[in-house]
């Protein structure tokens, strides 16, 4: 794995009718796998750089059921609990319940529905690979990320303990069946908080609470003049003033920048893995716990040291204009489930004593102690436990220190 600082990693685990016309030449041809779509008469379009094909065609070959609206002019796949639609000369799509905006619409060619081929192949856990010289487009299918996934029961409960990373890309997706089975049998969804909350008025007045100044000082006083300097640069780089963020204090300026760096590499705490299943749990109304809080976690952010707030900022900055961050190593670690990586990353915190104890020490405890808590119930209950990867081994782990109080552990 390449280098990549421990703070920011820890951080990132932790918490109408359009005429088809093609070019000249040989025409494109479709593939799953090894296997080419026939197509017939059907071939596909290209529009704004995009492909669209004959939407019952190519999801049946997919193998979704399809139906069609006339009504509505809206085309629904469905398959295996993911859920597609497609409505006529919109820009949008719906995937499970959540809006994905397209770059060309589907259409209506004499009588066929066409949609974009590239958002139903990777909502199906497919990637796309183009042969310019063959023109042909074949969908392989990703392999599924592992993950980190352990299983605890006692007395009829059952938890699973899924070790997160609260940011991530496409690419991460799909999960292994083993993850899905396990949510899918869970009673509830526990979190370490429900950032699906983060929009609540109350919290965006936490927020704002917490992470400015209120004794007159400025974000300049308290960092040194060359990370003000660079952090100005940043700013207006991103269309901002430079002091645009003077009165917030340094670990959330540095929660802005990180913020920045992700979304330029093409990673999102939307999608993050903690994301992805309170999404599931909102939509099927499957109970949601919580850990700890937002309010504990913002709290926590706001007791840091003035040097290790600087330290955070610092680290953003550099890390903004790293091309190699090692984002990419945290993601492949993540999808491979190596868990002698995780291991490292883990251990690699305690060099920062004050960061150690305040993400991982002061937090696993109580973890633990909660999740005891649901082992020892005297209903019989599964719970699916989403909690960042740091928190899962190492010394002072949730899987240690639930070992040390007896439990057998298994890795899934």
């Amino acid at each position: 794995m390449r280098k990549l600082s421990a703070l920011l990693l820890a951080l990132a685990l932790l918490f109408s009718f359009v005429s088809p016309t093609q070019a000249e030449g040989k025409a494109l041809s479709v593939w799953i796998g090894d296997e080419q779509v026939q197509l017939g008469s059907l071939q596909p379009i290209m529009e704004k750089g995009t492909t669209l094909v004959p939407a019952k065609l190519v999801l049946q070959k997919l193998n979704f059921q399809v139906a069609w609206d006339q009504k509505s002019k809206t085309i629904t796949g469905k398959k295996d609990g993911l859920v597609l639609l497609f409505q006529i000369d919109q820009l949008g799509a719906t995937v499970n319940d959540t809006e994905q905006e397209l770059l060309a619409a589907p259409k209506l060619v004499k009588g066929t529905a066409y949609i974009p081929l590239r958002t139903v192949s990777e909502a199906a856990g497919y990637e796309i690979i183009w042969n310019k010289e063959q023109r042909t487009i074949i969908l392989q299918v990703r392999e599924p990320s592992q993950g980190f996934l352990w299983k605890v029961e006692k007395a009829g409960n059952t938890v699973y303990l899924l070790g997160s990373i609260h940011i991530a890309n496409k690419a991460m997706y799909p999960l292994r069946p083993e993850i899905q089975k396990a949510y899918d049998l869970s009673d509830y969804l526990v979190v370490e908080a429900d950032i699906t909350q983060m929009n609540n008025q109350d919290v965006q007045k936490l927020v704002l609470d917490l992470s400015v100044y209120k004794d007159q000082t400025t974000l300049k006083d308290h960092i040194s003049a060359d990370a003000y300097k660079k952090l100005g640069e940043i700013l207006k780089e991103n269309g901002l003033e430079a002091n645009a963020l003077d009165t917030y204090k340094p670990w959330s300026v540095s929660s802005s920048i990180d913020y920045l760096s992700s979304s330029h590499s093409g990673y999102d705490a939307e999608i993050g893995i903690d994301a992805h299943f309170l999404e599931q749990s909102i939509t099927s109304k499957k109970p949601i716990l919580e850990l700890e809080s937002i309010e504990y976690q913002l709290q926590m952010f706001d007791r840091f040291s003035d040097k290790l707030q600087e330290e955070m900022l610092v680290a953003s900055i550099a890390n903004y204009y790293t091309e190699d961050s090692g984002i990419d190593d945290l993601t492949e670690m993540w999808a491979t489930g190596n868990e002698e990586e995780l291991l490292k990353l883990t251990e690699s915190t305690s060099s920062n004593e004050e960061l150690n104890k305040a993400l991982l020490t002061d937090r696993n405890a109580p973890m633990v102690d909660k999740i005891t808590g649901y082992l020892n119930e005297s209903a019989t209950k599964s719970y699916f436990v989403v909690v960042g990867a740091a928190h899962m081994l190492g010394e002072n782990g949730i899987v240690p220190l639930l070992e040390k109080k007896g439990f057998t552990v298994t890795r899934q």
